[in-house]
C-alpha cells in the first residue's frame, strides 16, 4: 500500500509540475519536455500506483496515438502555445490519453503480455514520426509563437532538433524497455504455450 501511494503521489506531482512548468513556454524543446514528463513518467506512474483509466485497449491506443500526432502538427502546436485555454487542453488531453494507453499496457486489463508489448511497440513507432521529422528537417517548422531560442544561445532549428532528439531517444528507451519487459514476461508465463517436439 505505501508503494502504491508513493507511485500515485509521484505521478500526480509530475503531472502538476509538467503542466505548471513556466519554462515550457521558453523553448520548443522545453515544451516537448513537458509532453515527455506527462507521457513517459506521470501517466505510467498513475497506472502503477493503481489508478487506472479504463477504456477498451484499442480505444486507449488510438486516442493516445491520434492525440499525440494531432498536437505535434505545427499549426496545432502553435495555436496551443499562443493561448492559455488551448495549452491547457493540449496538456490535459495528452495526459489523459497517455493514462488510458498505459492502463491498457500496464493495468489489469484483458490483454496478455504479448498483445501489450505489441501495443507499446506500435505506439512507439508511430509517435516517433514527429520527433524524426523535427530532427532531420532542413528548416525550423515547429517554433514557439514568440521565438526566443537566441536568448538561450540556440537557433530555432537547433531548438527544434533538440526537441526531436528528446522525443525520439528518451521516449523510445521507455517504450521499448517496457515492451521488452512485457514480451519477456509473456514468454515466461503460462499465457504462452510451450512447443515441444
Amino acid at each position: 500500500m505505501p508503494r502504491l501511494i508513493a507511485l500515485t503521489g509521484a505521478g500526480l506531482a509530475l503531472a502538476a509540475t509538467a503542466s505548471l512548468w513556466s519554462l515550457g513556454g521558453a523553448l520548443f524543446s522545453f515544451h516537448m519536455t513537458q509532453h515527455l514528463l506527462l507521457i513517459v513518467l506521470a501517466a505510467p506512474l498513475l497506472v502503477l500506483g493503481g489508478i487506472e483509466l479504463r477504456v477498451p485497449p484499442l480505444v486507449g491506443w488510438t486516442a493516445f496515438v491520434g492525440i499525440f500526432l494531432a498536437w505535434h502538427w505545427p499549426a496545432a502546436f502553435q495555436w496551443a502555445a499562443r493561448y492559455p485555454v488551448p495549452q491547457f487542453l493540449e496538456l490535459a488531453t495528452i495526459l489523459v490519453s497517455a493514462w488510458a494507453f498505459w492502463t491498457a499496457a500496464l493495468g489489469n486489463g484483458p490483454f496478455n503480455g504479448g498483445a501489450r508489448a505489441l501495443l507499446v511497440m506500435t505506439a512507439a513507432v508511430l509517435t516517433d514520426l514527429p520527433g524524426v521529422v523535427m530532427l532531420f528537417a532542413p528548416r525550423a517548422i515547429c517554433t514557439m509563437p514568440h521565438e526566443n531560442a537566441a536568448a538561450w544561445g540556440l537557433t530555432p532549428l537547433e531548438d527544434q532538433q533538440i526537441a526531436g532528439l528528446l522525443m525520439w531517444v528518451p521516449a523510445n528507451l521507455v517504450f521499448f524497455g517496457v515492451a521488452t519487459f512485457l514480451f519477456a514476461r509473456w514468454l515466461r508465463s503460462s499465457d504462452h504455450p510451450v512447443v515441444t517436439s
